[in-house]
Order: C-alpha cells, then sequence, then structure tokens
C-alpha cells in the first residue's frame, strides 16, 4: 500500500512539473510576441534619418481628371416639336500649384519646428513639437512678419525665428538663460 501511495504521489508530481513547464512556455511565447503583430509581422519604428526622408520627399498628388460635361441642345425635328439631344463639351478643372513643401527645423534639443515657405515670401508653420522638459510658446506678434516659436524649459528658453529665403526656410536660433 506504500509503495502504491508513493506512485502516486510521484505520478502527480510530474504531471504537475508538466504543467508548469507548459504554462512558462506558453507565457514565454505571448511575452516574446508583445511589440510585433500576432502573427509576426511587425513594423519596425522609422529612425531620426528615415523620418528626415520622408518630410522631404514631396507628397504624392492626384493627376489632373476631366469632367466631361453633357449640355442638352434642343433641335428641331422634321415634325416640328422640339427634342434635346446632348452634346458633349469637355471641361477642364484648373490645376492647383504644388503645395510648397515642409521643412524641418530642430532647435537645439529643445524641439522641432516644421513649417514652408509661402509663394508670397512668408513663412507658414505647420507644427512645433517640444523636446521632453520644454514647452511650447508661440509668439505671433503682428509688429513682426516673421514667425517666432519659442521652447521654454526651468532654465533655458530657445526662441527660434523663421524667414524665408529664396524659397527655403532660414531659422535664426537664439538662447536665453532663464533666471
Amino acid at each position: 500500500m506504500a509503495k502504491s501511495r508513493i506512485v502516486r504521489v510521484g505520478t502527480v508530481t510530474v504531471l504537475w512539473l508538466a504543467a508548469a513547464a507548459g504554462a512558462t512556455a506558453v507565457g514565454m511565447t505571448a511575452v516574446g510576441m508583445i511589440g510585433s503583430d500576432i502573427f509576426g509581422s511587425g513594423q519596425d519604428p522609422l529612425t531620426a534619418a528615415e523620418v528626415e526622408q520622408r518630410l522631404a520627399s514631396p507628397a504624392p498628388t492626384a493627376a489632373p481628371t476631366e469632367t466631361p460635361s453633357v449640355a442638352p441642345s434642343p433641335t428641331p425635328t422634321p415634325t416640328g416639336t422640339p427634342s434635346s439631344t446632348p452634346s458633349e463639351t469637355p471641361s477642364t478643372t484648373p490645376v492647383a500649384p504644388p503645395a510648397p513643401e515642409p521643412q524641418s527645423i530642430a532647435a537645439d534639443g529643445a524641439g522641432t519646428v516644421i513649417a514652408h515657405c509661402n509663394s508670397d515670401g512668408t513663412v507658414t508653420v505647420v507644427s512645433a513639437v517640444p523636446a521632453q522638459g520644454f514647452e511650447v510658446d508661440s509668439d505671433d506678434d503682428d509688429r513682426d512678419d516673421h514667425p517666432q516659436i519659442k521652447f521654454e524649459s526651468d532654465d533655458l528658453e530657445v526662441e527660434v525665428r523663421l524667414r524665408c529665403v529664396d524659397g527655403a526656410i532660414s531659422p535664426e536660433i537664439r538662447h536665453h538663460a532663464e533666471d
């Protein structure tokens, strides 16, 4: 009777160890899949160089399309009753000039400004993203015709003034120590 009890305890122990090993393997597999697609076809994050390259490449634009318009023109019939026959006259829609290409301006570790030059020589700020520990303060002063972005932290203020020179953004970056 003691021998059968030892066999039962040994069998239960072996089964428990097998179940624990199986659960551990399933858990490790699940943890290994975190950060990727369930089926393993995840996408790696872009590097800084890839982001700059994508920002520098022109955005795809739609090809101009012609839309035919059908205008009825009354034509007398031999019996004298008017009828309309369609007459196709193609009309073209004017194509807008390509949108200006945005440029990314790094503000010496305080943040990044994305802006583009307009056809009239002014600058439009698309976005301003502060670095960790900084806040953005956009200063749109009516007296000045150039946008100015300030990145502020507890001990530093970085001021970015933007001008358009020959169709390209020309930044002026100034550092001010906070008191």
